[in-house]
Order: structure tokens, then sequence, then C-alpha cells
């Protein structure tokens, strides 16, 4: 049976795991290694901003996803890959496999970019969490429109 880790979490790794799975069925040992435990519905992150979603209308658990069709799911951040002994290394464990698929987004634990020679900061959306932080952002210039220095910085 061939092992086969997936790392990453959304969009491209679920497809790709569940894709396998579907296809190769019992011939394929199949884990899901990301740092997310949380799948997000990464279009509806402007509705949530805006205050049309709330977190939990956008999420599904990534485990609940995988459990029915077979597929493990380690909820880790990968810390090391090492293909010479076809290994990736997460903060507790060491996972073997004899075939990688790499679908981590480009997005790092922190996001913000400064701006202006550090006199401001953006926010991002490409996660739940940077949105959910965008929506307080957002709130915070409907409350007191004007310059950007007037919103307070919580970074």
């Amino acid at each position: 049976m061939a092992k086969i880790v997936v790392l990453g979490g959304s969009f491209g790794g679920l497809t790709a795991a569940l894709e396998i799975k579907r296809l190769l069925g019992a011939r394929a040992d199949v884990t899901v290694v990301s740092n997310e435990d949380r799948f997000v519905f990464l279009p509806s992150l402007p509705w949530l901003i805006m205050g049309w979603r709330k977190p939990d209308d956008i999420t599904l658990s990534v485990s609940e996803i995988l459990r029915p069709k077979g597929i493990e799911f380690l909820h880790e951040a990968a810390r090391l890959v090492d293909p010479e002994n076809h290994l990736v290394e997460t903060a507790t464990r060491r996972v073997p496999y004899d075939y990688l698929v790499v679908s981590t987004d480009r997005t790092s634990p922190s996001t913000r970019f400064p701006v202006s020679s550090g006199q401001s900061y953006t926010d991002c959306t490409f996660t739940l969490d940077q949105a959910v932080r965008t929506a307080q952002t957002w709130k915070r210039i409907l409350e007191k429109p004007g310059r950007w220095s007037s919103v307070p910085r919580r970074w």
C-alpha cells in the first residue's frame, strides 16, 4: 500500500487527498498534515468582513471532512521535509511517505505587510483569523472615519 502525505488543508490539499483516496481506495494510505483544523470557504471572507457571515457559517472541520473517507488528519504544522529519507517532520512526529503532495498556501503566520515606511499596515484576508481581524478594523473605520492615523493600531 502506498503511503501518501498531503501538506495543506485548504482547497488544493483537500481536493488532492480526497481525489487520491477516491481513485486509489485501499491501495493508498492518505494523511493530510495541516496547521489549520478548519477548512475556510475563502470566497466568503469578504462577507465575514462586512458582517454578513460569521466564522461558523463559512468553515468546516477538516477532520470531519476526511474521517468518513478513511483519510488521516494530523493537525500540526510541517516543520521539515526530508526528501532523501521520505519523511515529513512535525513538532511531535516523523511521518514517512512514498509520495508527497505539497499544497500549502502562500500565507505565513504573519502576513501583515508594512506600508509607507512602517507608518501603517494592511490587513489580509487569506485566512479566517485574518478576516476576523480585518472585520474589526473595518468596524473601527466605520465608527470613526477619517485618516488612517485615527484608526488605533493593534499590532
